[in-house]
């Protein structure tokens, strides 16, 4: 095409000299939003996420990592980088435009599509350049002040930050989860501008709350911490951590664990933390240690004191964050004792109430509108524990420890101590079983069986899983036989817990466990001889989806092909049986890696699938009479020979066992297949192959579903 612009050859740098540098240095940023307290369990995720999505948009925009510090306190965030660039780099960028050949007219003249394209980006029609068939300039883009970057995108950042519960505040669009009061904004020393719901950047801050309240100017990071701690503020949690654990230390002798939930609490309660002694009546001792523990720790945040032979004493630690000590102290001393004296009060009543007077009255407390009351949940549990504990081969003391275990494990949900602590439903049934003279073994197990055992070892320990296998099924059963499964992120029954706890205990389960459709059967069995109404279809296939979810969720972490495999959902109950789920698991990992096994594993399968969908499977008596195949003789001598092997194996769990026998299979299946014409028109030759192609991906099932195998 004779055109009469040339197109230059495709050279930015020549087209387009780059301006200089700027010779500004490298800067420091410096970001702090206050607000009013967070509460503790926030601070720390957010502090995280904000300096995260900061140093995630500074490489997006600079293609390089930096050093950064995250510091937080109750009422501040704060997130520092270190040598930012002032400007980002000018480039040259290359934009395609037009086609050439709609881009000139036949007298080579530019046409509107060419002259729009140029004139929109600024450029000279003849620096355009003809390449592949489509015009395409070179355009220089002068990189932004870092200043006006992060004008612009900290207010997105800080909008964005997201916790567990948020709202808006006064007049605010603003969703967060306390209303901001301040913003520090620095780039090297100068403020960056921008403007949150009404709060303007600036470059002032705030000390202590009480001690020093008054705004402060800052210049750089360093004098920014210095100033803090003039003002009664440590910024760092890991030296507020240290600060409570020397100050206890001093005070009483005890080292705190510095792993523990609640230190981590009183670190993100306060700013300037000082740690003070102080004790309750010793009357309160006759208390069940866990009452005490729950009391100081879960409601008053308070540190408890044992003595030298771990024995809780009457002392305690708590942590201000103001306030005079002596002051401090009686107001501690004064409303621990309070919520104590209504502690002992329940447990002094409680006293004069067996344990089957409280299982009595929880004939009044309902369990669910159309499921009955606890006391009838308690007959339940009563039967399942017993067929539970028959299932996984329980000797006869064990099957009488979970049959009484299940009639008692939620009786204590009636007493007073229960109504005052919730959190210690089953521990009060576990003392209150104790002092009656029950067999330890029952006693430890309703203690526990909201949070049973892990690895259980003990009488005791499997008595409490059962109990657990128990309850978790029971409610599954209620529930979902009404239709009521979770939906999206709303699971306001505990239905995700409940099917997590299941998959769970037969996980760790030190024995064979059976699968739980039989158990799930049993359960839902049990609602029907009390009249209860349920609908048992449904609620088998919304517990499969439940526990595909859960399997999914627990093994994130593995190749998601191979869990879907493991899982085989299309197949009634087999997802129901955890301990063959991770069997089939391991398994797929070993022979995944094995791509001529996998090929073949998947060509039965494959068959069997397709005659099923075309209605052309037939079961016919001594299929093998039928093959007419030599290769086909030998395969099905092949299933027969390994058929009791393998389901040994499978029973066992023997991975490496299952994984040698299906492995036999594999020249057998590749000669019958590659020998022997499958669909042939006889009916019963092709009914007698298909069965035994049926059969083989039977026994292939026992490792998993192949065709859901993702092969590179």
């Amino acid at each position: 095409m004779n055109l009469p612009y040339r197109l230059a050859c495709l050279n930015p740098l020549a087209e387009y000299p780059l301006t200089s540098v700027s010779e500004e240095l490298p800067a420091g940023l410096l970001l702090e939003v206050g607000c009013e307290e967070l509460p503790a369990a926030f601070v720390c995720q957010a502090a995280s996420d904000l300096t995260q999505k900061i140093n995630a948009f500074l490489e997006e925009i600079f293609a390089k990592k930096f050093t950064s510090h995250q510091l937080c306190t109750p009422r501040r965030l704060i997130s520092q980088f270190e040598n930012i660039p002032p400007r980002q780099k000018n480039e040259v960028k290359e934009i395609r435009g037009p086609a050439t050949k709609s881009a000139f007219d036949a007298a080579g003249q530019p046409l509107p599509p060419l002259i729009g394209f140029c004139k929109a980006n600024g450029v000279e029609i003849q620096n355009a350049v003809e390449k592949e068939g489509y015009i395409w300039l070179s355009k220089q883009v002068t990189g932004r002040p870092t200043l006006d970057l992060l004008a612009e995108n900290l207010p997105k950042i800080i909008a964005s930050l997201t916790f567990p519960k948020s709202m808006r505040w006064g007049s605010s669009q603003l969703r967060f989860a306390r209303p901001i009061r301040w913003i520090l904004a620095l780039y090297g020393g100068k403020v960056i501008e921008f403007e949150i719901e009404g709060i303007q950047s600036g470059n002032k801050s705030r000390g202590h709350r009480f001690y020093a309240p008054d705004e402060f100017e800052v210049r750089d990071y360093e004098s920014f911490i210095a100033e803090f701690r003039e003002r009664k503020v440590e910024p760092d949690p890991e030296v507020r951590k240290r600060t409570i654990v020397d100050q206890t230390k001093t005070l009483t002798g005890v080292v705190l664990d510095d792993t523990t939930a609640l230190l981590d609490e009183n670190v993100f309660l306060t700013e300037w933390p000082t740690a003070i002694s102080g004790e309750f009546r010793k009357e309160h001792l006759d208390l069940p240690p866990a009452v005490l523990e729950t009391a100081l720790a879960k409601h008053e945040k308070m540190f408890s004191v044992k003595d030298a032979n771990g024995n809780l004493t009457n002392r305690f630690i708590f942590v201000r964050n103001s306030g005079v000590d002596d002051d401090v102290r009686r107001g501690c001393e004064w409303v621990l004792n309070a919520r104590l004296d209504d502690a002992q009060f329940f447990y002094r009543e409680d006293q004069k109430h067996s344990l089957g007077e409280f299982l009595d009255k929880t004939n009044e407390i309902v369990f669910q509108a159309n499921l009955g009351s606890v006391c009838n949940r308690s007959e339940r549990l009563h039967d399942l524990c017993t067929f539970i504990a028959t299932h996984t081969d329980a000797p006869p003391a064990e099957i009488d420890f979970a049959a009484t275990a299940g009639i008692f494990a939620k009786a204590d949900l009636s007493t007073g101590l229960v109504s005052e602590f919730p959190g210690l439903q089953g521990y009060i049934g576990g003392e209150y079983a104790k002092r009656e003279g029950f067999t330890a073994e029952i006693c430890e197990a309703i203690a526990n069986h909201y949070q049973p055992q892990s690895t259980p070892h003990t009488a005791g320990q499997r008595t409490g899983v059962r109990l657990a296998i128990a309850d978790a099924l029971d409610k599954l059963a209620g529930y979902l036989g009404l239709g009521l499964s979770p939906t999206g992120s709303s699971d306001p029954y505990g239905l995700r817990r409940a099917a997590t706890a299941l998959i769970e205990c037969a996980w760790n389960w030190q024995a064979p466990m059976p699968s739980y459709v039989p158990l799930f059967a049993h359960a839902l069995e049990l609602y029907s001889h009390q009249s209860i109404e349920l609908n048992p279809e449904r609620a088998f296939i919304l517990l499969q989806d439940l526990f595909q979810s859960r399997y999914e969720f627990l093994l994130e972490d593995e190749r998601y092909d191979l869990v879907e495999a493991a899982i085989l959902s299309d197949r009634f109950g087999e997802s129901l049986n955890p301990r063959a789920v991770m069997v089939r698991l391991k398994v797929l990992q070993a022979l995944a890696k094995d791509i001529d096994f996998v090929q073949t594993a998947i060509r039965p399968i494959n068959l069997v699938q397709s005659a099923i969908k075309k209605n052309q499977m037939v079961e016919i008596e001594n299929f093998a009479q039928h093959l007419d195949s030599p290769s086909g003789q030998a395969l099905n001598s092949k299933v027969q020979e390994i058929h009791e092997p393998l389901l040994k194996a499978v029973g066992d769990g023997h991975g490496s066992e299952i994984i040698n026998l299906l492995r036999l299979l594999k020249d057998p299946i590749n000669s019958f297949i590659d020998g022997t014409m499958i669909m042939v028109d006889d009916e019963q030759i092709r009914a007698g192959r298909l069965q035994l192609l049926h059969i083989v991906s039977n026994q292939l099932f026992k490792a998993g579903d192949f065709t859901k195998i993702v092969q590179s």
